[in-house]
């Protein structure tokens, strides 16, 4: 059964349960390139089915929604005595029975595990696998939630191994990238508040709305949502009220150091407070949509 291909143009993949095992068969197309795969029944050791989604848009106006589907993984030992892990995915119930019933016939320990190894590859199974929280498949009505809908995600399984690397990437990231974009950030707003801010025009304690005030402030939310990568799980809640209180000093130094060539009315000041209150008000909103947005995707 072929069971994936990209745009039939670039690579075949062909998956299927033969007779004597497991098949898989790859060809890359463009490069000539092609390999076929068999892991014996009798190489097999176990087989645990865990499960995998995947997010359904239903459109703009309406919720989307995740699909549960299942994530076979065949764990079986090579000539050397070394543990190997074969995957495949099966989003339909009705398939993954035949596939159960397959492994059944062969005499395979099965288990399943009610965990989401959707960001799993096979390489991250050699050193996690044995954290898996799995139990021996008793019965397929264990598997009645694949192929439903639900509305919120089942958390997705990282080994620690996929913890530590994705810790690292984090911090990485975070030197090369978003720290050095949050000082630029910082820094082009004390230019500002020092260079352009004490020429701008002020009506009822508040920088008017002919000034580039309201230009400013949308490109400070874009750079410091992003700088501050707003996105990310775990962040803790004090941060937008940190980045507002940064904000605020950052137009104060500017507009200090500017008094040290000029006189720069206290009302400025003023100014500067509302317009950092302003942005730092959709910080928190954007803040708490991203909050929402992963309790949403938590087990209810």
């Amino acid at each position: 059964m072929i069971m994936g291909s990209k745009l039939h143009t670039d690579f075949v993949f062909i998956s299927e349960l033969r007779d004597e095992g497991y098949y898989t068969y790859f060809k890359d197309i463009k490069k000539g390139f092609e390999e076929d795969h068999l892991i014996p029944f009798p190489h097999m050791q176990e087989v645990l089915i865990a499960r995998a989604t995947r997010y359904m848009s239903s459109g703009s106006k309406t919720p989307g929604y995740y699909i549960v589907g299942s994530k076979i993984i065949m764990q079986w030992r090579d000539e050397y005595g070394n543990n190997n892990y074969g995957i495949f995915g099966i989003a339909s119930r009705s398939d993954l029975s035949k596939w159960i019933d397959k492994f059944r016939g062969h005499n395979i320990p099965l288990f399943h595990t009610y965990q989401n190894v959707s960001e799993a590859s096979t390489d991250d199974f050699l050193g996690g696998y044995h954290e898996l929280d799995k139990s021996p498949l008793t019965s397929i009505d264990l598997l009645s939630d694949i192929e439903t809908r639900r509305h919120n995600n089942i958390p997705k399984w990282q080994s620690t191994v996929m913890k530590q690397r994705q810790a690292e990437q984090k911090s990485s990231n975070d030197q090369r990238i978003f720290r050095p974009m949050f000082a630029i950030a910082l820094f082009a707003l004390f230019l500002i508040a020092m260079l352009w801010m004490p020429h701008w025009d002020i009506e009822e304690e508040m920088f008017a709305d002919s000034s580039p005030s309201g230009g400013i402030g949308i490109l400070t939310i874009l750079s410091v949502i992003v700088s501050r990568t707003y996105w990310r799980r775990n962040l803790k809640w004090y941060r937008p009220i940190f980045d507002i209180l940064m904000i605020l000093a950052v137009f104060f130094a500017g507009l200090t150091a500017a008094r040290l060539w000029q006189n720069i009315p206290s009302i400025y000041y003023e100014a500067a407070i509302v317009d950092g209150l302003t942005s730092g008000f959709f910080l928190i909103i954007v803040f708490a949509g991203f909050k929402l947005l992963h309790r949403r995707d938590r087990v209810e």
